[in-house]
């Protein structure tokens, strides 16, 4: 009797081992139609995305789906939805952004993203993977993408937008040490609730300081930027720099309390190609 249990709880084990598992990753997911969906990726296909809701399966085109936010987020970095829309673009969780062509998923967890870049393709997993957008995430999607800037104070315009609000944004550019960095910088930034407490990139028009800023040797509300986890350091309204570090370049106001902040700057950033001798 004993061996025949054993025999018998041997094949069920054996059984259950031959049950495919179905690897699948979270992720939120955001329809063009504006809809948000908390589910798991377990596919992409010719049909489009197979996607596990409540238990559910359920399959969207790729000309469903704006956005997949591997994160969980409800809201997306204005920088990111500027470059949305054309190509695909693949966010890494390291800040790196990426334009192409999503290919395939597959594997067991974490899932293997294929992604084509330049007629090469590239693999990823899922875990290294931020968000990938397929189109701009509607006003309803919580995007961050429209302007922060309020009545009185200079429009901002330009490939990056860094909000009074925001902290460190993301530029999606690796530069390299020493490369030299030229911006062309716009906008204003309220620095508190008081209607005079303006900054432009340059700094605070009162000329006023902030202690617990990033840089508190710069003027409070000028425009700064670090490279990676490096040290921040001042821009300002300087047009030209060189990089003082090599990594992801980001931008921020310098200020010490962004919550009572308005407005925005907008910033054109191009990294000049390093001479080769």
């Amino acid at each position: 009797m004993r061996r025949l249990l054993s025999v018998v709880g041997g094949s069920l084990v054996a059984v259950a081992l031959a049950v495919p598992v179905e690897a699948a990753a979270g992720a939120k997911f955001v329809l063009r139609s504006g809809e948000h969906v908390s589910g798991d990726l377990v596919d992409f296909g010719a049909s489009g995305f197979t996607v596990r809701v409540g238990g559910q399966s359920r399959t969207w085109t790729i000309g469903q789906v704006a956005v997949i936010d591997f994160t969980g987020g409800t809201s997306f970095p204005s920088n990111e939805v500027d470059q949305a829309g054309g190509e695909h673009l693949l966010v890494l969780t390291n800040g790196q952004f990426i334009k192409g062509r999503l290919v395939d998923v597959g594997g067991t967890a974490p899932l293997r993203i294929t992604f084509a870049q330049g007629g090469t393709n590239r693999e990823f997993r899922s875990n290294e993977v931020a968000r990938i957008y397929f189109a701009k995430p509607g006003a309803s999607s919580g995007s961050t993408s429209t302007g922060t800037s309020t009545s009185g104070l200079a429009a901002a315009s330009g490939r990056v937008r860094v909000a009074g609000t925001a902290g460190w944004v993301n530029t999606g550019l690796m530069v390299s040490q020493g490369q030299t960095l030229l911006f062309n910088s716009t906008g204003e930034v309220r620095l508190s609730t008081a209607t005079d407490d303006v900054a432009g990139p340059a700094g605070s028009k009162k000329g006023r300081y902030a202690g617990g800023a990033p840089v508190p040797s710069v003027l409070a509300g000028a425009l700064i930027g670090k490279i990676g986890t490096g040290a921040p350091f001042a821009i300002g309204n300087q047009t030209s720099i060189p990089s003082p570090g090599a990594g992801m370049l980001w931008l921020a106001v310098n200020d010490d309390g962004l919550s009572d902040n308005a407005g925005e700057f907008g910033v054109d950033i191009t990294a000049q190609a390093k001479l080769r001798r």
